[in-house]
């Protein structure tokens, strides 16, 4: 469980009137952000020059993100969980946001990929991990998260340094378009326990349903009975048809 730095905690500002809740059957996704601003101030400096700029020049209620990271790996409450953000127009009353308070373009540290991954997962764990989780980019005409931060969710959110995709030095945009590949090959060809469906992108699908926290009952590359399953209670919590299969649409969500 990491800390969180509470509004009070970094002296946040009342809300010009009192936040409206969410209604939790409405939220569908998550929505990552970046400052926009590079060399920009850190720490609770960050959140103290988004809410001046949200409250003052724009007139917002209040800061608009629900929670911010900082490159530390601090993360804090903006709005908090639960509360209509103002952050992804459109969107508001259907998601959560999460602001990364660095330049998300250049290299993004560990420790705070690390807590943006972890606040992601608390999210999840509150609305029984059916959310898609999208770069504010997928929503918007704009370059946010950045292109580095983007990249990372677009390779499902692994770490440097996790045993599944191997360790330092990795080429990130290599695995990536890696991954997209395998997924045309899907989509052409989609996975399934009728199929005797096996090999890498067995794997990849049954990496993703475990840490998704749908067990597949091991990782072997083989598209077995308890795989089927897990796919299907995937599918189920993504509201996609629950017969099994990963297809186009099913690889998408799993590495979204």
């Amino acid at each position: 469980m990491r800390p969180i730095i509470t509004r009070s905690g970094w002296g946040a500002r009342m809300p010009r009137k009192p936040f409206t809740r969410l209604k939790p059957s409405r939220v569908v996704g998550i929505v990552l952000h970046h400052s926009g601003v590079q060399n920009g101030p850190s720490g609770p400096k960050a959140l103290k020059a988004f809410e001046r700029t949200h409250m003052d020049t724009r007139g917002w209620n209040a800061i608009a993100y629900n929670w911010l990271v900082d490159e530390e790996g601090v993360v804090y409450e903006g709005r908090g969980g639960g509360i209509v953000g103002g952050a992804t127009r459109g969107w508001n009353s259907r998601t959560e946001s999460i602001c990364y308070t660095g330049w998300g373009s250049g290299p993004v540290p560990d420790k705070a990929l690390e807590s943006i991954r972890w606040t992601m997962d608390q999210i999840q764990n509150r609305y029984d991990n059916k959310l898609w989780i999208k770069g504010h980019r997928d929503k918007a005409s704009t370059s946010c998260p950045g292109s580095e931060l983007y990249a990372w969710l677009q390779r499902g959110r692994t770490m440097p340094k996790d045993p599944k995709l191997g360790a330092k030095g990795v080429d990130w945009e290599a695995v990536a378009k890696y991954v997209a590949a395998l997924g045309e090959q899907v989509a052409a060809k989609p996975l399934s326990r009728r199929r005797r469906s096996r090999g890498k992108a067995v794997e990849l699908v049954q990496r993703q349903l475990r840490d998704k926290g749908h067990d597949p009952g091991g990782v072997d590359g083989i598209y077995g009975r308890m795989t089927a399953a897990a796919v299907k209670s995937f599918q189920r919590h993504r509201g996609l048809k629950a017969d099994g299969v990963v297809g186009r649409n099913t690889w998408n969500a799993l590495f979204s």
